[in-house]
């Protein structure tokens, strides 16, 4: 059959298709949004017609376009709609700007620190109380490490919280010995303070503002699919009306968080009914929990105790392990619900232990009903030895993961986990020498810099961080679990697709599949390794539409 005439002929390129064998081509002819033929400049150009425009890729590397594994769109989106967001890189930095703050917020406003952690501090600890209240007397002050933060006295106070307060059924607020007055650490359990803090308010409009300019960054970048980490329904109500004015061009699938005491199958449900896009462009495909804390505040749950010996953390519990929300039993009926709705059941499982308590779950619901073909998945992984692997693969569970967290936080979490603990934090050719379903993510959740943000969303750095295990520091931890660049591009590419069940749509390019594709300022393959974070695309597609061009 002739192939259809096109609308658009881009030639002259480097096209590394990603297919199996990872063809490479010079050009593509692209009619209605997908790729209708691929092959040399020849073949391609001489199926040009008097309408057809023509783009000339000038020698430059074109890759499928890249899919954000595990990100927070809708948040990211509203977090610098008005004002930048400081994030602190030093506990000096932080308590300078508290100071002037505090000389500018009239007394009793609060003075909040969203997604600061410890370990992304240059002294590696958190403020102290003390600190915190010099800086600031007269504000309540929080520095939200989202598992655990710290508070100064003016926040306890608002809080109620003092010597006699009990310990909260969830989480633990930590006691000076001597004393046993709060010293302001709060574990799982901000939400005793931030209760107090006026809630901040958007219009439907701002979140719809804010997805054109998140979509806008990503293209920058190649990203032209993203799953979203958590999804509510005023996010989705947003991107219908996007896509009916026609203003999406960011492929969203969403995720629906569930949590302990609420009918997770209704819920679901009033998501789903939500969605009034074609399921290529957005659709709810995840059921969630949130099963453990975070590494970077010492509260993902682990198999050893954490040995705090520096004092990131402030853990001043004996064999602390971090904490879990769920057992087996309990995930077992949520796998329930998840599998009689048709979607795809995943946990944010940091922790080894976590991990362990999930795919005890899996195994359990495994022996009764047949996941395999469901591409159930875990969020983050961080920790996965060979036997973990080994149980992922058998279950033919997905793992989405996220390399700035061994970028950015590698060299510090050495020193606080054990030296076998380290060996199985990330292991980039342990999932690929056996055989996991991996796609790369960033966990994306404020500000708008693809480097500053926390975390970053650049996936070039990412990309860069898994073929040479290099962290911020230039430090190379794990050197044996470096990977060849087209199998980390996989995890971006190939992989992402396949976890989302659009792998006949996306994630190579191929005639029949989608035009979703970036053209690359450095040759990935080929340029040195250091060049990789310095990557953008100059020109990126989506569904055969230009959204950002440099060329």
């Amino acid at each position: 059959m002739e192939p259809k005439c096109p609308d658009k002929i881009f030639y002259n390129g480097i096209i590394h298709t990603m297919s199996p064998g990872n063809r490479i081509c010079e050009a593509m002819a692209v009619s209605d949004g997908k790729i209708t033929a691929i092959g040399t400049d020849e073949e391609i150009l001489a199926l040009k017609k008097t309408e057809t425009r023509l783009y000339d890729l000038k020698k430059h590397t074109v890759i499928p376009g890249l899919t954000d594994t595990h990100t927070h769109v809708f948040r990211v989106g509203l977090s610098e709609l008005k004002q930048e967001v400081f994030i602190p890189s030093s506990v000096e930095e932080l308590l300078e700007y508290t100071r002037l703050k505090a000389q500018t917020l009239p007394p009793g406003e609060w003075i909040y620190f969203p997604n600061t952690y410890p370990t992304r501090l240059k002294e590696y600890r958190f403020p102290t109380l003390e600190e915190l209240d010099n800086a600031a007397p007269n504000h309540p002050v929080y520095v939200d490490g989202a598992y655990a933060g710290q508070a100064n006295s003016y926040a306890l106070r608002m809080a109620g919280i003092d010597e006699n307060t009990p310990q909260p059924p969830a989480g633990k607020i930590m006691k000076d010995k001597a004393t046993g007055k709060p010293n302001g650490l709060l574990f799982l359990c901000g939400n005793l303070v931030k209760k107090h803090m006026k809630p901040g308010s958007h219009s439907f409009e701002d979140l719809k503002k804010g997805i054109i300019n998140f979509q806008e960054r990503y293209h920058r970048l190649g990203i032209t699919s993203v799953i979203d980490g958590i999804t509510e329904k005023e996010d989705i109500e947003a991107v219908n009306e996007l896509y009916n004015q026609g203003s999406l061009n960011l492929r969203i699938v969403y995720t629906a968080l569930v949590s302990s005491g609420m009918n997770a199958s209704e819920y679901a449900e009033e998501l789903r009914k939500a969605v009034k896009t074609p399921s290529h462009w957005a659709k709810l495909r995840f059921l969630k929990v949130l099963l453990d804390g975070g590494i970077l505040t010492g509260t993902a749950y682990m198999r050893r105790p954490y040995r705090d010996q520096i004092g990131v953390f402030g853990i001043d519990i004996e064999d602390f392990r971090g904490i879990v929300n769920y057992n087996s039993e309990q995930l077992v009926e949520i796998i329930a619900t998840a599998y009689e709705l048709g979607l795809q059941m995943t946990a944010h499982s940091i922790g080894d232990a976590a991990t362990d308590v999930l795919l005890d779950a899996y195994e359990t619901y495994a022996r009764h009903h047949d996941i395999t073909d469901r591409r159930f998945s875990i969020i983050h992984g961080d920790f996965t030895d060979r036997k973990t692997l080994e149980r992922i693969r058998a279950l033919n569970l997905t793992l989405l993961f996220q390399p700035a967290w061994h970028y950015r936080d590698g060299h510090i979490l050495s020193k606080v986990l054990d030296e076998d603990v380290i060996r199985s934090f990330l292991p980039y050719r342990c999932f690929v020498g056996q055989g996991i379903m991996a796609a790369a993510g960033s966990d994306h959740m404020i500000k708008y810099d693809p480097i500053k943000s926390q975390n970053p969303y650049n996936p070039f750095i990412a990309l860069y961080n898994m073929v040479t295990r290099k962290t911020e520091k230039g430090e190379v931890i794990g050197g044996d679990q470096t990977i060849s660049r087209e199998d980390a591009l996989r995890m971006y590419t190939v992989n992402a697709a396949y976890a989302t069940f659009d792998e006949t749509y996306k994630g190579t390019l191929e005639a029949g599949k989608a035009a979703d594709f970036a053209v690359l300022s450095h040759d990935y393959f080929n340029c040195p390794p250091d060049e990789i974070p310095e990557i953008t695309s100059v020109l990126t597609v989506v569904d055969g539409k230009i959204v950002h061009n440099k060329m």
